[in-house]
């Protein structure tokens, strides 16, 4: 009995994220604090399979090819000189990240993200970063069933609110949340990179931490009632404006982790954003990476929710 609990143990793991479970399963034993390193805040007693919406096997060293009839949808740049390619079939969509013409590893999932497997080359560079991007974007898109989104934002949280700022990248989201932290007393980071927004059973909007974040090593198992997403554009001088109806989903919906090709995934998703725009304050703050963009943000929505 002893020995199949720790065959048990080593082979899967259960990380609960947002409230939502995420199996992995793995034909080798694996230290999984080792190989997830991010992820330990949020492991969970394995057992406990209930609720699990999104579950991995790992196989190692296997060779998988790509079918021929797949269709590319699109290809982006990963860290470590490595490339992503986003491809569909009949039946999955299929995940390859690629070192120069190289398949190195390679996900394949039904087309709602429940259920994938996980082709791993432990002789490759970065092949736990690499199952760890394989896990972020299984996990960012089955979700969404789940009234839940990953978001590209940063997040700081100020007595017991969480403040969400978003915008494309090198625009200064983690610079505005550092600025929170610095000249608003009382403020602490809690994700840097992949929030998740979700709404809860009493119908509030949460955002929580996840084993994702960035550069920033903030890896935290929480979650607090969301007052604010601010999508931040550099500008010379500091202006916030608050954002209602079709503005505030336009500027919202990219920084949002869905595939736009799969119709049940991105209109669960505008719904999950229209409700969160009835809900919770949205805005654009044109700023300086000064005190005063971080001071007038704040100012600004408490003068709104106070209202």
């Amino acid at each position: 009995m002893e020995q199949n609990k720790k065959y048990a143990e080593t082979h899967s793991v259960c990380y609960k994220i947002a409230g939502l479970k995420l199996r992995i399963n793995s034909d080798e034993p694996v230290d999984w604090d080792c190989m997830l390193p991010s992820c330990a805040p949020f492991r969970q007693n394995f057992y406990d399979r209930e609720n699990t919406v999104c579950e991995i096997n790992v196989k190692y060293g296997n060779s998988r090819e790509i079918p021929p009839s797949a269709k590319l949808l699109t290809e982006i740049s990963d860290l470590f000189a490595y490339r992503i390619r986003v491809l569909e079939s009949e039946n999955h969509y299929i995940i390859a990240r690629i070192y120069e013409e190289n398949c190195h590893s390679l996900m394949i999932s039904d087309k709602n993200f429940e259920k994938s497997d996980v082709y791993l080359y432990p002789e490759r560079q970065n092949y736990r970063d690499g199952l760890s991007l394989f896990l972020m974007m299984a996990f960012a898109q089955t979700v969404i069933l789940h009234k839940t989104v990953l978001l590209h934002a940063s997040v700081v949280v100020k007595d017991g609110f969480g403040y969400a700022f978003l915008g494309k990248s090198g625009t200064g989201k983690s610079t505005h949340s550092s600025l929170w932290m610095r000249h608003i007393e009382g403020t602490k980071l809690l994700n840097d990179d992949n929030p998740a927004l979700r709404i809860g059973d009493d119908g509030e909007i949460y955002i929580c931490g996840t084993p994702w974040s960035g550069k920033t090593p903030c890896y935290i198992n929480e979650w607090v009632k969301l007052k604010a997403l601010v999508r931040l554009e550099q500008a010379p001088q500091n202006r916030f404006l608050q954002m209602k109806g079709a503005n505030a989903m336009i500027s919202l919906l990219p920084s949002c982790s869905s595939m736009r090709w799969n119709n049940k995934l991105y209109s669960t998703l505008c719904g999950i954003l229209e409700e969160t725009i009835q809900k919770t304050t949205v805005a654009r703050l044109e700023c300086l990476p000064n005190a005063d963009a971080a001071c007038l943000c704040y100012e600004e929505i408490q003068r709104i929710t106070n209202n």
